[in-house]
């Protein structure tokens, strides 16, 4: 009985004792629960870890605070805020590259821009000096030009004044050149018809002339239009020019007109006809309609008109 007694009570004991393990882990599993739910003010944490540090220094336990895991928040947060600095650096060197690269560019389109406008300046420049070169040797070839013609004109009216004066014991031309031109003369005749009309002379159309017997006629009435080049009043009395002919009237001129007058054709009027009405007495430059005896000067072996009896102005 006594056996039974004892049996029983281990055995109540063992089932408190269980029941009571259980009950501990029970509520500690719920305070740790709670604990972990709960977010204490940081006064309170502060006061608590104070008291724990207190109680343990009391019980001579030496404390060393644990900042370990504030430590690597600290740390994680430095490195943060490190990594976060070496980004802003990384980005504030990229945009400084960037900055610095648009600078360069800058610069080399500046470069560019200097180049191209020195470019521009040195073309234009260039083509000014080569329009200031044209335009000076255009106005050095024009100068020239005027002093080759000005020497031309010089040389032309002293060969016009020698041939129109024609000098006393001047020699004519050869006989061969005479009978050529003779020959030439009466293909003209038969050629050619004279005018008839109220601008042309009857009779004889060599009156008047002081050398009658060394003119051949080749028409009694001929009329011919052009310049007046050069003007004399001759010694018989006789005002005498040469005649610049137009196109339509050049075949009045011949080979010797060529040669001695430049191709001009020889004009006189004889003194009885000097101041008549419808004659005038040109000057140079004039541009004249003119009427009279077309004729071959035998010794000299040009064609004239001569004498000629009308002169007007046109």
């Amino acid at each position: 009985m006594e056996e039974y007694r004892i049996r029983t009570a281990c055995f109540l004991i063992l089932s408190f004792s269980i029941a009571l393990v259980a009950t501990a882990g029970t509520l500690n599993s719920y305070m740790n629960k709670t604990w972990a739910d709960t977010s204490l003010p940081l006064d309170d944490i502060l006061k608590n870890y104070y008291i724990k540090i207190q109680d343990k220094s009391e019980n001579g336990i030496e404390i060393s605070p644990d900042f370990s895991q504030d430590s690597e928040g600290d740390n994680q947060t430095g490195s943060h805020l490190t990594g976060q600095a070496l980004s802003g650096e990384e980005g504030a060197n990229q945009t400084g590259s960037d900055l610095t690269g648009q600078a360069l560019s800058g610069e080399e389109s500046s470069e560019d821009n200097n180049q191209t406008s020195t470019s521009t300046q040195t073309a234009g420049e260039s083509e000014s000096n080569q329009n200031t070169n044209q335009t000076i040797e255009t106005q050095q070839q024009t100068q020239n030009n005027q002093t080759v013609n000005i020497q031309n004109n010089i040389e032309m009216k002293q060969k016009l004044e020698i041939a129109i004066s024609e000098e006393e014991g001047e020699a004519p031309i050869p006989l061969e050149d005479q009978n050529r031109i003779e020959s030439s003369d009466r293909v003209i005749v038969t050629q050619h018809k004279a005018l008839t009309g109220p601008d042309c002379r009857t009779g004889n159309v060599l009156a008047g002339a002081s050398n009658e017997e060394d003119l051949r006629i080749l028409s009694e009435c001929q009329q011919a239009t052009g310049v007046v080049m050069h003007t004399k009043k001759m010694d018989d009395g006789d005002f005498k020019f040469f005649l610049k002919l137009d196109d339509k009237f050049k075949f009045l001129a011949n080979e010797k007109n060529n040669d001695k007058t430049d191709g001009f054709l020889v004009v006189e009027i004889v003194p009885p006809d000097q101041g008549k009405s419808g004659i005038v007495l040109p000057k140079e430059g004039d541009r004249v309609h003119i009427w009279g005896a077309w004729v071959t000067d035998k010794p000299k072996g040009w064609h004239e008109i001569h004498p000629t009896w009308k002169v007007v102005n046109e």
